[in-house]
């Protein structure tokens, strides 16, 4: 098992690195062509953290534990929106619709609403939720040393996960506490697979059972989207489809992954800063694409693949080279490459 440094270790991390791929791309594109990786896409965020973190080093230390993610996420969250909404407003009075199209004092109310349909910069909606969800499940579940998850536990992240998706039917709640309600089964899964080991589970079950979930996913309910809440009219295939083929992304990465210096390893290490940079990336070139050459609003690149794949890879490349040399600069020490969307404290 390749490790990166103390507590760290290349094929998790390069889990993270095709999570925020896809995510980017999927920011980046348009079409259907994300439907089969929609459903394990965000998942595995949930998935990763589960297995990365440490419930002993917490247990007693859960205020520390608080105080460091609100460093560590929320304070990223609030800059970074706070910052881009005076920019957003400008462009929507100058430039084609956003995407957004909200008004510039209700997306400023959006940004401490935390909920994706009412930011600004939407994509940053799941960093409060994911604070949210670790919180949840760090205060939840007692840690059993070097014991895997007894039913019970893993009743209750389950009970939790269906209360999620209940309250999302009715009322999307503030920071989407609903989502991070949702995502405790997938919390729990990253704890128990770290406790019994990806490597031990049979390949079948981890690779080709997966596949038939995802196929049989994709066409009953087509896409898996967590953050507009849309888990198709048959939610329990969606949630048991997800948790397969997180399985199956972890097996692989297993199997590939041998070299702390992969290209992988180093997006997943970075992923804090791509996730927080893509957007920008991604709006600066649209904008000036719309113009100079391209006639249009905002959708019309997002659907023209041959603009949405080098503004994904751009979107990628910029923020780990910013992360790389800019990272010790006081005014950019929120994408350090220490300041990760989780940390493995194994």
């Amino acid at each position: 098992m390749a490790v990166l440094e103390k507590g760290r270790i290349a094929w998790l991390d390069a889990v993270k690195g095709i999570a925020i791929a896809l995510v980017v791309a999927f920011h980046c594109i348009g079409g259907e062509w994300f439907y089969p990786f929609s459903t394990f896409m965000m998942p595995l965020f949930f998935v990763a953290a589960g297995y990365s973190l440490n419930l002993q080093k917490w247990q007693a230390r859960k205020l520390e534990f608080f105080w460091s993610r609100v460093r560590r996420i929320l304070v990223p969250y609030f800059l970074m929106e706070i910052c881009f909404w005076p920019l957003w407003s400008v462009r929507g009075l100058y430039m084609p619709p956003v995407g957004t199209r909200l008004p510039p004092l209700e997306a400023l109310a959006g940004i401490f609403e935390g909920n994706c349909a009412s930011l600004p910069l939407i994509a940053l909606w799941f960093l409060p939720c994911f604070f949210l969800a670790e919180n949840i499940f760090l205060w939840a579940f007692p840690d059993r040393p070097g014991k895997t998850p007894i039913v019970r536990d893993i009743l209750a992240a389950l009970a939790l996960s269906a209360l999620g998706y209940g309250i999302s039917c009715f009322v999307h709640l503030p920071w989407g506490l609903d989502i991070a309600l949702f995502v405790q089964g997938y919390l729990m899964l990253g704890r128990w697979l770290r406790l019994v080991g990806v490597q031990r589970l049979s390949d079948a079950w981890c690779v080709l059972l997966p596949v038939l979930l995802i196929a049989l996913q994709v066409y009953v309910n087509g896409s898996f989207d967590m953050a507009s809440r849309t888990y198709g009219v048959n939610p329990l295939l969606a949630y048991i489809s997800n948790i397969g083929g997180c399985i199956m992304v972890m097996r692989i990465m297993q199997w590939l992954v041998r070299e702390s210096e992969a290209f992988l390893v180093e997006m997943g290490r970075r992923s804090m800063a791509i996730y927080i940079l893509h957007p920008l990336v991604q709006i600066i070139i649209t904008d000036i694409l719309l113009s100079t050459i391209v006639e249009g609003d905002y959708g019309t690149i997002f659907y023209v693949w041959q603009a949405g794949v080098p503004i994904a890879i751009l979107g990628i490349l910029l923020p780990i080279y910013v992360s790389r040399h800019w990272a010790q600069k006081p005014f950019c020490v929120i994408w350090d490459s220490k300041s990760l969307l989780w940390e493995n404290d194994l």
